[in-house]
């Protein structure tokens, strides 16, 4: 099973002092109006990638002889700025011309500099300065005041863009940092700049790209649940450690997201195409960069401040469908001290009452956090995420004010993991590929079977074991008797059949291994009577089963079905991104491609085989017809031997044996069986009595099958041109007027033979 560093890695966003003694101006004479930024410059150029290639290595200037001599991969710039010595944080011009050594000359020079200028300010233990006397004509003195909070790195990072000749703003506004919770509204003052670069501002957070706090927790909160298991932990406050940093996520972010964290007093620097107010700022989902980085996007309601009244609240994100599988998600819920009615908190804190509330439900590329509220109150989710194996980082926050608890609140099966509920990485990586249910969540009726499917790996299929477990919610994680799940591997196919008898929820753990003794989960899914988690019309909610029901046959002549089904779906307004219609075009290519293997084997035509075999192993399915494509390159060489001779030969071996035991003395028909027979080396008999002809077409029909494995060195040109000859006697239509059969082998006999002597193959004729 995939593995994920659980732990949180995340760093807060630091509150800077605003005091500032250094009065600059915001913009100096001349500086273009600022405009909506369309294209913004990638900020994560890759490790050892070359910069700065110069177009002229041999120009003889000074300029081209020293970029030859100097870093030019973005580590190795990072690295010189980090080496910068001493000596120059004594003149603003010494410092400048040490950063810009490897940019001399470069059309880039000034948004690699402003780079520069940040990897030198966030290495600067500021801390060391704080003694030294604070003055503004250099650097050193600059960071004295930095460290003597005199001053903020807005301002110094001001002054070094300005000294090193590049255009810099200084923006004042407001900000979500510090001690922020979802739905604070405090005016939290922040400075922040805006750099003039390929004819476009861009925004810079110079502070939170050096600095950032480690350890920050907000007080007054009860932890229920981290991830998926019962905490209740009462969380006390720590205001944490300011450490210095470099954090890319704020040089040159998207204006969009970073209007999720800061917003500008005028807002022409919020450089976007339609600005958002104060409020809709204070309004607006709690979203950090790494959100944006993951490429995510929020699809439940934009608001970092939720209410809900008797009812479960549901957040969805949904993730690019490239990466998707690859991520993790985890989540801590939390519920704000002395918020909620203290009888009723202190028994629902109790141990044998511990909730598992919030349910992580996987969909495709979506991610759904179904949450429950057994009592009134203020609560709080936080949500952290990353691909698999990296540590997880904090994603978002948002609190939830409950003014009347869920109806119906049940728990959550049981604690699904790092894994949550739905097929994943973790589950195709043990086989399972393209399930029949890509939701988590599965609504049901009482009674009624749950049939769900997945294709298996053709090579795991040989060894793969499989075990599952229904747990009943209701009965406080009750496992339920094996019988209620029926498990079935049908060669590349796995099918399981379930049913729940009373109403509830219910979870389904799948386990997979080569034994039964190290077998492990792969695979949750969350199934419930209940109707609660679900907002779909019931017209759009029939035509999903329906779709369901169709995608569970893997008969290939089910095609047809399931497109009526993505049809019908579509009809009802579902729309074509949804993940069940998504998995139903994969599933009609799976069956497309199965039914392309059967008509290959059919038709046993070369070039249809190999076309069949360059399609599946162009495509995305090529673990399910592992095993397949081997058979198929097996047919395709012997077809390859046989020179294509064998297309028709089952028609042929069919045709004959009609003769076996006929009495047919027609002219015709004898003729077609005799040239036949020459074609495979035998000397021309004349057909003296009725019983000739039987024994004519077993003897030929015998010698067809021990030659139809090589046929092509088998055959000669010679016995070609003899059956040529007897063949043309009568034409085809000829032959076709007197017997079917007949009329297949002349024609058969005519195109081989005719091959043989033009020394074609079947695919040149």
């Amino acid at each position: 099973m995939g593995s994920a560093c659980t732990k949180p890695n995340s760093k807060f966003i630091p509150f800077e002092n605003d005091s500032d003694e250094v009065r600059i101006p915001p913009e100096e004479d001349g500086y273009p109006d600022p405009r909506v930024v369309y294209n913004i410059t990638d900020k994560s150029l890759k490790r050892g990638a070359t910069l700065f290639a110069d177009p002229n290595p041999n120009t003889g200037s000074e300029s081209a002889g020293r970029s030859h001599t100097l870093p030019m991969t973005k580590a190795e710039l990072d690295k010189h700025a980090k080496k910068t010595p001493k000596s120059a944080l004594n003149s603003f011009d010494d410092l400048i011309a040490y950063l810009e050594k490897p940019l001399y000359g470069k059309a880039s020079r000034d948004e690699v500099m402003v780079r520069a200028l940040l990897v030198w300010l966030s290495n600067q233990k500021i801390e060391n300065f704080k003694s030294k006397r604070g003055r503004t004509d250099t650097p050193r003195g600059f960071l004295s005041l930095l460290g003597q909070d005199r001053t903020t790195y807005s301002t110094v990072f001001t002054v070094l863009c300005r000294k090193a000749n590049i255009k810099c703003a200084q923006i004042h506004g407001v900000c979500k940092a510090g001690n922020y919770q979802p739905g604070d509204r405090d005016n939290r003052r922040s400075q922040w700049n805006a750099v003039y670069l390929n004819d476009s501002w861009h925004v810079i957070h110079p502070y939170w790209v050096c600095r950032a706090v480690v350890g920050l927790k907000a007080g007054g909160w009860i932890k229920l649940e981290k991830g998926g298991k019962s905490v209740v932990k009462r969380q006390k406050a720590d205001s944490g450690v300011v450490q210095n940093a470099f954090q890319e996520q704020y040089i040159m972010p998207d204006p969009i997201h970073f209007l999720y964290e800061c917003h500008p007093d005028d807002k022409k620097w919020q450089l976007v195409q339609k600005p958002i107010t104060r409020e809709q700022f204070f309004d607006q989902a709690y979203l950090r960069p790494a959100f944006w980085e993951l490429g995510m996007k929020l699809l439940s309601v934009n608001a970092c401040a939720l209410k809900t009244t008797g009812n479960a609240t549901a957040i969805t994100f949904q993730a690019p469908k490239d990466t998707a599988n690859e991520l993790n998600m985890d989540y801590e819920f939390l519920i704000k001290e002395g918020s909620s009615n203290v009888d009723e908190e202190n028994k629902m804190l109790k141990a044998e009452n511990m909730p598992r509330l919030v349910a992580k439900i996987r969909n495709g590329s979506e991610w759904n956090f179904h949450i429950q509220f057994p009592i009134e109150g203020i609560y709080k989710i936080i949500i952290n995420g990353a691909p698999e194996y990296q540590h997880l980082t904090l994603l978002c926050e948002f609190q939830i004010t409950c003014t009347e608890k869920s109806k119906d609140c049940r728990l959550t099966p049981f604690d699904p993991g790092l894994l949550g509920f739905g097929p994943g990485q973790t589950c195709e990586k043990a086989g399972l590929l393209l399930p029949s249910h890509q939701n988590g969540l599965v609504t049901t009726e009482k009674s009624k079977p749950i049939r769900m499917s997945f294709l298996l790996d053709s090579e795991v299929s040989k060894s793969l074991k499989v075990k599952t477990e229904l747990v009943n919610a209701d009965s406080e994680g009750l496992l339920l008797q094996q019988s209620d799940v029926t498990t079935i591997i049908e060669k590349t196919e796995l099918k399981i059949i379930t049913k729940v008898v009373r109403e509830g929820d219910y979870g389904l753990k799948i386990f997979t291994g080569s034994n039964t003794s190290s077998m492990s989960v792969v695979c949750n899914y969350f199934i419930t009577t209940s109707y609660k988690f679900t907002y779909e019309k019931t017209n759009k909610r029939l035509a999903r089963q329906n779709l369901l029901s169709c995608i569970e046959n893997s008969k290939f002549s089910e095609i047809e079905k399931i497109e009526q089904g993505i049809s019908r779906c579509i009809k009802e307004k579902i729309p074509e991104t949804d993940s069940d219609i998504e998995n139903a075009h994969r599933k009609v290519e799976v069956l497309k491609i199965k039914k392309d293997i059967h008509d290959a084997y059919m038709r046993r035509h070369l070039l249809t085989t190999e076309t069949t075999i360059l399609k599946i192993q162009q495509s995305q399915y090529i673990r399910i017809f592992t095993e397949s494509v081997q058979h198929l390159e097996e047919y395709a060489f012997q077809l390859r031997n046989l020179e294509g001779f064998t297309q028709e030969l089952p028609d042929i071996l069919a045709a004959v044996g009609e003769f076996n035991h006929a009495h047919v003395t027609n002219e015709t028909v004898v003729n077609t069986l005799v040239a036949l027979s020459v074609l495979f080396g035998n000397k021309p008999k004349p057909i003296e009595n009725k019983d000739d002809l039987p024994t004519l077409a077993r003897d030929t029909k015998h010698k067809i099958q021990l030659k139809k494995d090589n046929i092509a060195s088998s055959l000669s040109i010679e016995d070609a041109r003899h059956a040529q000859v007897v063949i043309e006697r009568y034409t085809y239509k000829q032959t076709r007027n007197v017997n079917v059969a007949a009329a297949s082998i002349h024609r058969w006999v005519t195109d081989v033979a005719s091959t043989l002597i033009s020394g074609r193959s079947e695919g040149d004729v």
